[in-house]
């Protein structure tokens, strides 16, 4: 990049220097010209002024044309053999106007010469030449100094360029080699959302890289949790330590953290299934209503056991762009945790609304509720309020993470609002209302 730089300013610095060479060059030439033709006039005024046709000057050509064309006199040829002139540019023109000018390489003198022509009072024509080796040989003598200037610059753009390039780039290298001080750096205006968009995506990369270590080293305390479990209780039983009385026992415990392992399984596996964001190019418009009938009838059951009554209060038709499969997640996940946090004789309000901002679901419990120093935490993965009352209940720490994810993937606006012993609600509101 560096170099990429460094040839651009070189290159645009050369082209630069040779474009003003050539114009500079162009407007010299052409001043110089006029000059010329200038004191030609001069000297061709004073010849006729004076009646003398006889060069004074070195290099200077003087010619007297008849009014026939007829060359009567040439300060540098002889007359008598040279061809006749009328037809020349600057004579035609000095006899038509007065006066006339012209540039080219001459026929007698097979040199390039500058002519200027005036018309006498009697009719002939007096030309004066300058005589050169070619049109350009007048800039020869600047030449030298032109290309040393060219040079010079050349080398005065190489070492600005160098400088140039360097101090373009030392921000960005800078912001390169410190990203976690980024807003410390004097860095270009125009870099500003640049650099804030890689310090947000930088931060964004070391955040994302510990919260898939921290959950690596909790999905393997979780684990290790039911397999011990299950390998004490089997070990226990292949060595014949248990008596047939409570062999029910412990086959019931192993069933247990087998079952517990089968729903942290399932539950890493949905977790990942959201983190890879896939899922949102297969949503589909759902009844929520429905969804939310169909979990509560098949929640309820396991709720009576333990004395909790729930209910369904709501409309019976409430579409949102979410998909089944996530909506009965979201859905059953809520419930379930109202159920699983609740007290002996406690509710649970499950309710679908049709509001003009969207649709809207809530739960509501009357439970044992969440401190307000662990509500910014509840839908992180893993965290547990009570770690070992969740788990006594069968909880994975992980249903309010994946309530979280889908709400984020189906773009639901999330709210809780909790009191200790008074029970928690937990309010989700799509604004993209389909159907």
């Amino acid at each position: 990049m560096r170099k990429k730089i460094n040839r651009r300013f070189m290159g645009i610095a050369i082209s630069a220097i040779i474009v003003i060479t050539f114009i500079m060059t162009a407007v010299f030439y052409v001043q110089l010209k006029k000059q010329i033709f200038s004191d030609l006039e001069i000297v061709a005024n004073l010849l006729i002024d004076e009646e003398n046709y006889e060069s004074p000057v070195r290099n200077l050509r003087i010619t007297l044309i008849d009014t026939d064309g007829t060359v009567l006199f040439d300060s540098v040829a002889d007359a008598v053999t040279m061809e006749n002139h009328l037809n020349r540019p600057e004579v035609k023109e000095a006899m038509q106007h007065g006066c006339g000018k012209g540039i080219r390489r001459s026929d007698t003198l097979s040199e390039s010469v500058f002519y200027y022509a005036t018309r006498l009072e009697n009719g002939q024509v007096l030309r004066v030449g300058k005589e050169t080796n070619n049109v350009f040989s007048v800039l020869v003598p600047v030449f030298t100094i032109i290309i040393g200037v060219v040079i010079l610059l050349s080398a005065i753009c190489l070492v600005i360029s160098h400088y140039l390039t360097t101090d373009i780039l030392r921000p960005i290298g800078e912001m390169a080699g410190d990203m976690d001080h980024i807003s410390e750096i004097d860095i270009y205006p125009e870099l500003v959302p640049f650099a804030q968009k890689i310090r947000s995506q930088h931060e964004e990369i070391l955040s994302s890289a510990n919260i898939r270590q921290e959950f690596a080293a909790n999905v393997t305390h979780e684990l290790k949790t039911p397999l011990a479990a299950i390998s004490g209780y089997a070990e226990l039983m292949e060595a014949g330590l248990v008596n047939e009385k409570d062999i029910k026992h412990f086959s019931g415990e192993i069933r247990k953290s087998a079952a517990r392992l089968l729903t942290l399984i399932n539950d890493i596996i949905k977790l990942s299934q959201l983190d890879s964001g896939n899922e949102k190019e297969v949503l589909e418009v759902v009844n929520l209503a429905e969804i939310a009938e169909e979990s509560v009838e098949m929640l309820s059951l396991g709720a009576s056991k333990n004395q909790v009554e729930v209910t369904y209060e709501g409309v019976k038709n409430a579409d949102i762009k979410i998909g089944k499969e996530l909506a009965q997640e979201l859905v059953y996940n809520l419930i379930e945790n109202a159920i699983r946090y609740n007290k002996q004789g406690g509710k649970v309000f499950v309710r679908v609304r049709k509001e003009d901002c969207g649709v809207t679901f809530e739960v509501e419990d009357t439970g044992i509720g969440i401190p307000l120093e662990h509500q910014s935490r509840i839908f992180e993965r893993f965290y547990r309020v009570d770690k070992s009352r969740s788990k006594a209940l069968g909880g994975t720490g992980l249903g309010l993470a994946i309530v979280k994810h889908i709400c984020t993937l189906t773009d639901g606006k999330l709210t809780l609002d909790s009191e200790i012993d008074r029970g928690t609600k937990i309010m989700i509101t799509w604004e993209n209302e389909a159907g």
